[in-house]
């Protein structure tokens, strides 16, 4: 049904939801990330150094993507261009022959707030596919529980082939901190509390 899902991104708190969204789907039908972010033609500015940095900002806003979809095994492509948002995002969509396109309601706050929903608006009328919006929550964290993190730590443990039971689960400042065992070894797994990429540390064998 679906094989080349578009995320318009400006790197807004809340947007790894969005981002979430569409990997989910991405992941049920096969499908490619494009995670498109657009510097305003508008902004004054850009030829300086100031339009350095907001291209720079936008680098990261998609390789956070890129990020999330390769924790789940997506295939990304990441893109930074210039112009007006939602007729770039629309002439992107046209020209990649993209099946859906999932964007934040809104971005930042204020002015920024107000811009990114009236380009929610305009995809709506103009895109050529389907448009899914996402209201964006204040927050970045999509893995906001203890459980949540045991979980994920557990299915990552299964990945690489570990039957081992969760046996404590602690948040520290930009991470979770799984423990768990099994046969007798002893293992930490990391889980990102945004992208929910995952590493597993053997601690070798329980003394």
């Amino acid at each position: 049904m679906y094989e080349r899902i578009l995320i318009p991104t400006d790197g807004s708190t809340g947007t790894a939801h969005v981002a979430l969204q569409a990997i989910d789907l991405a992941e049920q039908y096969g499908a490619t990330i494009h995670a498109l972010h657009v510097v305003d033609e508008t902004v004054e500015g850009l030829a300086t150094d100031a339009g350095d940095q907001l291209r720079q900002r936008g680098q990261q806003a998609v390789d956070q993507v890129e990020r999330m979809a390769e924790a789940h095994g997506v295939a990304t492509v990441t893109v930074v261009e210039e112009g007006d948002p939602a007729e770039t995002i629309v002439a992107y969509a046209e020209a990649e022959d993209v099946d859906l396109i999932v964007a934040g309601t809104h971005g930042r706050s204020g002015v920024r707030r107000r811009l990114i929903g009236s380009v929610a608006e305009r995809l709506v009328r103009r895109a050529p596919c389907p448009v899914m919006t996402v209201r964006l929550p204040e927050t970045d964290v999509t893995v906001s529980d203890a459980d949540a993190a045991g979980d994920i730590a557990s299915e990552a443990l299964a990945d690489d082939g570990i039957d081992a039971a969760v046996t404590g689960v602690e948040r520290q400042q930009s991470v979770w901190i799984v423990e768990a065992t099994a046969d007798d070894e002893r293992y930490l797994v990391y889980v990102d509390p945004v992208t929910r990429r995952t590493s597993v540390i053997d601690q070798g064998s329980e003394e």
